[in-house]
């Protein structure tokens, strides 16, 4: 019998712990979508949760740990199945620059389908903090990883890869994140599908004309 109720205390403490956890985790975003990165700190995050905030020491070292379960756990950012667009041996059987031409275009859409991450973007653009450096080094490894999957290390180094992504990384993320604000951008309705696919057309030939002479065919 006691070693049932100590059992049972136990099981009792990991609910709770992971409850806990995951009532702080949701506040964060809470609180980005609501008000900006300018109100996320230890303070505010306990008080919307409605939790003591020696929590958020205990069970994330702080508020930058706090911050990345939040990336890591609430779908923050696109996952490599999905840049690989749902089946990632498929995604490695295609040439690399195809790859990466596809892995763009699926980031595109993946984005699209994050309106609060489009929120959280917004703040990163205007206010930068603890909060938007932490979050903001998740999409860089996460921007990492799409490299890695398209294997970009065995194309010809002649082609500057890395500032490519860039460029087009920062037209994708001004894109979407300009949609859930202001519907046109030079005569492209951004509330409209078609011509979105006209946008992931364009992004996936620019990849494809620089990179084609290093990686090989594209198809």
């Amino acid at each position: 019998m006691v070693r049932r109720n100590a059992q049972a205390n136990r099981d009792n403490r990991g609910r709770d712990r992971e409850e806990s956890r995951k009532r702080l985790i949701e506040a964060v975003g809470t609180l980005l979508a609501k008000k900006g990165f300018q109100a996320v700190g230890v303070n505010a995050v306990a008080r919307e949760a409605g939790l003591d905030k020696v929590l958020i020491y205990r069970y994330f070292d702080g508020l930058p740990g706090l911050l990345s379960a939040f990336a890591a756990e609430c779908d923050f950012w696109p996952s490599t199945t999905e840049l690989a667009g749902g089946d990632v041996e498929a995604f490695r059987a295609l040439p690399v620059v195809e790859r990466i031409a596809v892995g763009v275009q699926n980031y595109m859409r993946a984005l699209r389908r994050r309106p609060l991450t489009l929120e959280i973007l917004a703040w990163m653009f205007l206010e930068p903090s603890e909060a938007t450096r932490e979050l903001d080094a998740f999409r860089e490894r996460a921007g990492k990883g799409l490299l890695e999957l398209a294997d970009v290390a065995a194309m010809d180094a002649s082609v500057d890869v890395a500032a490519l992504m860039a460029v087009i990384g920062a037209a994708a993320n001004h894109l979407c994140t300009r949609a859930g604000k202001i519907r046109r951008f030079a005569g492209m309705d951004l509330s409209s599908d078609e011509d979105w696919r006209r946008l992931e057309t364009m992004m996936a030939d620019i990849v494809k004309a620089v990179l084609a002479p290093a990686g090989g065919p594209a198809t």
